[in-house]
């Protein structure tokens, strides 16, 4: 079944686990946006730890969500449009070492 833990962190994703005979699958929902990711672990922020959605992933896909996969998760942020990202995004990104898409929208900046 389903385990949803919550951190002090201010995090703009939720996590969540569901377990099932095959292993544990950690779960990403953005807090803002309607976009789910996969990851080995769970982590305060991420950058290329993300894995393929599993094969059940679609039913996120039929509730509206957007179900973002390993490669667009770790493209580089100079291979995206980065154009809407403010200054102090950028000066967080700039902090943390932050070079992929993946880490800018699941991260743990102040």
């Amino acid at each position: 079944m389903g385990e949803v833990e919550e951190q002090a962190y201010p995090r703009t994703f939720h996590t969540a686990s569901v377990v099932e005979d095959a292993g544990q699958h950690i779960i990403l929902c953005h807090a803002h946006q309607p976009w789910i990711a996969f990851a080995q672990m769970r982590r305060d922020w991420y950058s290329e730890e993300f894995v393929a959605p599993p094969p059940w992933a679609g039913t996120f896909v039929h509730a509206g969500f957007l179900v973002l996969d390993r490669e667009q998760l770790t493209a580089p942020l100079a291979d995206v449009d980065t154009s809407d990202l403010s200054q102090g995004e950028w000066r967080e990104i700039r902090f943390y070492g932050i070079t992929t898409l993946g880490g800018v929208i699941f991260n743990a900046w102040d």
